[in-house]
């Protein structure tokens, strides 16, 4: 798949180069083409009469040549000229043979430009005949060709242990994923890998309040390749506690580790080697649309936590054609609200437009959207799984 923005295929340093001997024929067809019939370039008897001592090559025709290399190599098609300003040092001889050379000095992403030192350097004596800066936009073609499915995407899935976790990796394995879990509990994660057959490629017990613990499991990870997509939906313990009460810091910290700053750092780690079409989704709350529930107010701020990122790593990685998105579901009935009262549940599905609460399936079928190519022009936002309770 193509970059989304091609500048970005270009870094600092990049050079090209092209050699050119000069012919008099074709110095002849630049003044037909261009009218300028100056008998210093043309007439060589005029010529040897001036200083110049002989006929010299048009200063323009030698500045094409930097066109030719723009055009055709760096950056090649597309490349639309923003700028041009060249010194010309010595005078360039029919026959002489130039290396011109340009060399990336910075690219702007935004604008979709790149900025090159140029130079031309003559092969027999070395001497610099001409040199310049150039800034180039290059204009991208449109990508309307069929976009390809997820078959064969590797995906990372944390929280896969859990319900809705196990659930996302069996929607994904659906598709062709191939996909590497990443939770707690050892024995669980092995029993789903087993039940998921070859979709599994590999399985990790994490424990996301571990740092040096993520740091030795992403270095396995990404031994092999690039992760294609990043799925976040693990969560730490719901605990219920008023805001200060007893346990409520660590419990604070435990939300705000796992969802924000665990969320963080694997991101860190697999944004700079994650191809162009790559896709990240955090699993949110659709508590943090609206006023939060009591005794929920750790869980709420690591989620909110969690948006912030997810919007600024949108913001910051779009332009290298990775996005990154989130989704907020409803109340869902999992081992995670299983001490929510019964009859807050039967409260929340009755007032719920669909008359019923979200299910592990209505997460992993959004996520799936999200991750694929079907959502490619959708990115930094938060989408609500609620049925239309939340309607933000």
């Amino acid at each position: 798949m193509p970059p989304a923005n091609p500048a970005l295929s270009w870094q600092v340093g990049d050079h090209r180069e092209i050699v050119h001997t000069f012919r008099e024929d074709e110095l002849l067809a630049f003044a037909d083409l261009t009218g300028d019939r100056n008998p210093l370039h043309v007439d060589e008897r005029y010529a040897r009469g001036t200083a110049a001592g002989g006929r010299v090559v048009h200063g323009m025709l030698a500045a094409s040549l930097v066109s030719t290399l723009i055009g055709e190599q760096l950056p090649g098609p597309g490349a639309l000229w923003h700028s041009f300003q060249v010194n010309w040092r010595r005078m360039i001889r029919i026959g002489d043979t130039l290396r011109i050379k340009a060399r990336v000095t910075a690219v702007q992403a935004a604008t979709r430009s790149i900025e090159l030192e140029i130079a031309g350097v003559h092969v027999g004596n070395g001497e610099t005949c001409l040199d310049g800066t150039a800034k180039v936009m290059i204009m991208a073609e449109e990508q309307t060709s069929e976009r390809a499915g997820l078959s064969g995407k590797r995906v990372l899935v944390t929280g896969a242990s859990g319900e809705i976790g196990l659930e996302v990796c069996r929607r994904l394995g659906a598709e062709g994923c191939r996909l590497v879990l990443w939770g707690r509990n050892a024995a669980r994660l092995k029993q789903i890998a087993k039940g998921l057959g070859a979709a599994a490629e590999s399985w990790y017990s994490v424990d996301l309040l571990d740092s040096s613990a993520i740091d030795k499991s992403l270095a396995k990870v990404l031994a092999r390749k690039p992760v294609d997509l990043f799925v976040h939906t693990a969560c730490a313990p719901l605990g219920y506690r008023e805001f200060g009460a007893e346990g409520y810091q660590a419990e604070l910290q435990a939300h705000w580790m796992v969802s924000a700053a665990a969320f963080s750092h694997i991101a860190q780690r697999l944004l700079p080697v994650m191809p162009a079409g790559g896709a990240m989704v955090a699993l949110l709350t659709h508590a943090i649309l609206d006023v939060p529930p009591a005794k929920m107010s750790a869980y709420v701020s690591g989620k909110l936590a969690a948006w912030g990122l997810v919007k600024s790593i949108a913001a910051e990685f779009g332009p290298k054609g990775i996005r990154c998105n989130a989704l907020s579901p409803g109340l869902i009935n999992t081992p995670l609200t299983k001490d929510m009262p019964v009859r807050v549940k039967q409260v929340e599905a009755a007032v719920n437009p669909l008359r019923r609460l979200a299910t592990a399936r209505d997460v992993a079928d959004a996520v799936a959207f999200l991750c694929s190519p079907q959502s490619a022009y959708i990115n930094g936002v938060n989408l609500p799984v609620s049925g239309g309770a939340r309607m933000p």
